[in-house]
């Protein structure tokens, strides 16, 4: 029985990783399509979505029935249903890879400068994305740590980003519609970094028992000195 188990937890795995590759492609093509304004490119982002909820969907009834049929360790739950926990985030990955493409569509038949920092922000994020599947993947505590910690310069990029653009919508040079498109670009962005952070916390839970919010962690723990 045991080995059973063993056996669908590495298909788990292996699942997971295909699903992982699955958003890095979906992400790395909507920033390529980001940079050159390509709405094939785009579209490709929108329709490929699908089938990343169909892989999360199938992911999700192995979960399930590895709860039902199997007999798993306290272990073994955890990784279960961190799992089920992951898979959500990066269904949502996907999902503001898709929204960002969309926006793409939106500016691309009169395309505007996009501020470079929009670019560093995207590249900082992709890189927490991949590196948080390895880490989950490998059950990397120390690599999901410094995931979160890098979440501070997203976070940083986001705020300077959304003032730089209110100072612009302000001035009246650029167009209204076009500046807002971009501002919600920049906080999609934001929101994959959020994600990637879940899925690193949920590392952390799979080895230790404990779920901890990661984000700003010097923050968390004051606020849990002070309560």
């Amino acid at each position: 029985m045991r080995y059973h188990l063993e056996k669908s937890l590495q298909e788990l795995k292996d699942e997971i990783g295909r699903l992982g590759g699955m958003v890095e492609e979906s992400l790395d093509k909507t920033f390529l399509a980001l940079q050159t304004m390509d709405e094939a490119l785009a579209r490709d982002v929108i329709i490929h979505d699908d089938a990343i909820d169909h892989a999360e969907s199938n992911i999700e009834k192995k979960c399930l029935s590895l709860f039902a049929l199997q007999q798993p360790l306290a272990r073994d739950l955890r990784m279960i249903g961190s799992t089920l926990k992951m898979i959500t985030d990066l269904e949502r990955i996907a999902d503001h890879a898709a929204d960002i493409s969309e926006l793409i569509l939106r500016l691309a038949p009169k395309p505007q400068a996009i501020h470079p920092d929009i670019f560093r922000m995207a590249e900082k994020a992709r890189n927490m994305v991949g590196r948080s599947i390895d880490a989950f993947i490998n059950q990397d505590m120390e690599t999901a740590r410094a995931v979160c910690r890098d979440d501070d310069a997203v976070d940083q990029l986001f705020n300077e980003l959304v003032m730089h653009i209110a100072t612009q919508i302000k001035s009246g040079d650029r167009s209204v519609e076009q500046l807002i498109d971009i501002m919600f670009i920049v906080k999609y962005l934001e929101r994959i970094g959020d994600h990637a952070t879940n899925i690193c916390e949920w590392v952390v839970y799979n080895e230790t028992g404990m779920h901890q919010h990661l984000q700003h962690p010097q923050e968390n723990l004051e606020e849990t000195q002070q309560d």
